[in-house]
């Protein structure tokens, strides 16, 4: 499926910025440059019982290639989306290559969502197929998948790798096998150039908390690995160590396709505690990380040696304790992946308005353009602001179509020249752009935006409650916990513990979760009936 117009693909290509190189040509180069090299390998203690692995490139290529056959035997057929419900894990790497060699698109599921959350991502993005795990840290995901699937008259099939699976589940081990049985590749004939075509899905949310669907083309995720590996000043093959969703932006592009562009391999962790993300730093001999900005300053405090570090950042400011040799990936609330490299004192600069250049360099392709969407009224101000635009080679510019079923999700905004709308609030400052919020009312926990508004109509349909409203609570570089103030209805008390345990029942998100829970005789409010949060924040504290 291709989704960007003729005339603006024409342009990148003749700008360089796209070359027309798929993920899946990546990995072939290198098995044929380098077939006993390490492509993909597991470090540390795994999440996912019996799952721990290492590819060299041939390996890997001879996987790929019978996976992509067995999908397409089963009659997944090209622009069908798989769902990834994994860790990090290299197997992982093997089925997203796979799937997009059978000309699929990839989507992420975290592995934090609940029930309700994955039927709103496969009802969203038409998600035909999905793939997990016996078990993710000792929960019950093949389990949790399965009948997810069986609620769901969408999902064709549900594959699964580790020890244990649960019946109604297809074993992806025993379809590897005997991978040389398995045959050739489909050969997939679509119109266009194949890096035309959407690869990857990425997952965002709207400042109302709707779900948005947010497609990349191969191209795209091409021009964001290398604007990655020109802003940090890569000139030789790195080994990367990933602690990201396997089918994020932040894996696709800034680990798996960094790493094969550069030659090297990577490694991947799935990170319970510093120091075993530390000891697989040091047993894999990782030239780089790609973590949460979160992790970036203890990390490298931890460490004996310099790494390089790769720092997935919201960029609503939110910033960590600078560390040298440490590029931004800036997700913008999960809608981009922008590369941006520290200045020299490791502290992280802020976007460019107009077009920027890879790696700053005149010589380079534009990686992106930023633009102010100024309201009539405020033309006039000194300081020019209003909603955040981006265009350009690396960032998406046209929506997900709506799935036949109907739309749960919002539809992302592209304007008819191309350019993406954020929903983010920017001021420009001498030539660099402040991003002050989003146009909505938000609030950001662990670097995702959740809508108080729609937490404020969950918390007061509970029973016990007449009225509640939820403020944050700074947290420091990791955004913000949640505090309720509830009004409670006359004879009730409910318990922090016991809102947890009904919340259980609504089958809320784990970032729908307060850490804190005061009783209030009424919500405070403005004139036009919205909730004055800090002054819920300084009765909390009070």
């Amino acid at each position: 499926m291709i989704l960007t117009s003729e005339q603006r693909t024409e342009a990148y290509v003749a700008s360089g910025a796209w070359n027309n190189v798929t993920l899946c040509d990546l990995l072939h180069r290198s098995a044929a440059v380098a077939p006993e090299t390490i492509a993909f390998e597991d470090v540390g203690v795994g999440a996912v019982p019996g799952l721990s692995a290492r590819y060299g490139f041939a390996d890997a290529e001879k996987r790929v290639n019978g996976l992509a056959a067995f999908f397409a035997a089963v009659g997944l057929r090209p622009d069908m989306v798989l769902g990834i419900h994994l860790p990090p894990c290299a197997d992982a790497a093997i089925i997203l290559f796979a799937a997009l060699k059978a000309g699929l698109v990839v989507a992420p599921l975290p592995i934090y969502w609940t029930k309700s959350e994955i039927e709103a991502a496969i009802e969203s993005a038409s998600i035909k197929a999905m793939v997990t795990a016996s078990e993710i840290e000792d929960e019950p995901s093949g389990e949790l998948v399965r009948d997810v699937a069986a609620d769901t008259f969408a999902i064709r099939f549900v594959f699964a790798v580790g020890d244990g699976q649960p019946d109604g589940l297809i074993d992806l081990s025993e379809v590897l096998a005997d991978v040389e049985a398995l045959g050739e590749p489909p050969e997939v004939v679509r119109r266009g150039a194949a890096a035309d075509h959407i690869a990857l899905l990425s997952m965002a949310r709207t400042p109302d908390d709707e779900l948005l669907i947010v497609p990349y083309s191969h191209n795209q995720l091409m021009a964001i690995a290398t604007g990655h590996l020109i802003e940090a000043g890569v000139a030789a093959s790195e080994t990367v160590l990933s602690t990201m969703h396997p089918a994020s932006l932040a894996s696709v592009a800034g680990s798996i396709a960094s790493a094969l562009i550069s030659g090297g391999h990577v490694a991947f962790h799935h990170g319970t505690s510093l120091a075993g993300l530390a000891a697989a730093v040091e047993s894999t001999g990782a030239d780089r990380v790609v973590l949460p900005e979160v992790m970036v300053a203890p990390l490298a405090a931890s460490l004996d040696r310099s790494v390089a570090f790769s720092a997935v950042v919201s960029g609503l400011g939110l910033a960590p304790a600078p560390a040298a040799r440490t590029v931004d990936l800036v997700t913008l609330g999960g809608l981009c992946l922008i590369p941006r490299a520290r200045d020299v004192a490791g502290g992280a600069l802020a976007l460019p308005s107009g077009e920027a250049r890879m790696g700053g360099l005149d010589t380079t392709p534009v990686l992106f353009e930023a633009r102010i969407k100024t309201k009539a009224a405020a033309r006039n101000r000194k300081t020019e602001s209003g909603e955040l635009l981006l265009g350009g080679a690396a960032i998406p510019d046209a929506p997900w179509p709506e799935p036949q079923s109907g739309r749960r999700s919002a539809l992302l905004g592209v304007t008819s020249d191309g350019f993406l709308r954020t929903g983010l609030a920017a001021e420009e400052h001498d030539g660099r752009l402040v991003i002050a919020g989003t146009l909505g009312e938000t609030i950001g926990i662990a670097g995702i935006t959740v809508s108080p508004k729609r937490l404020d109509a969950l918390f007061r349909s509970h029973p016990g409650v007449e009225d509640a409203a939820v403020f944050p609570i700074e947290a420091g570089p990791i955004g913000h916990r949640l505090g309720l103030a509830v009004v409670p209805k006359a004879g009730e008390r409910p318990s922090l513990t016991e809102l947890l345990i009904w919340l259980d029942g609504e089958e809320a998100g784990k970032l729908d979760r307060p850490a804190a829970l005061v009783s209030v005789s009424e919500i405070p409010r403005n004139a036009d009936g919205s909730v004055r949060r800090e002054a819920l924040f300084l009765q909390a504290v009070a």
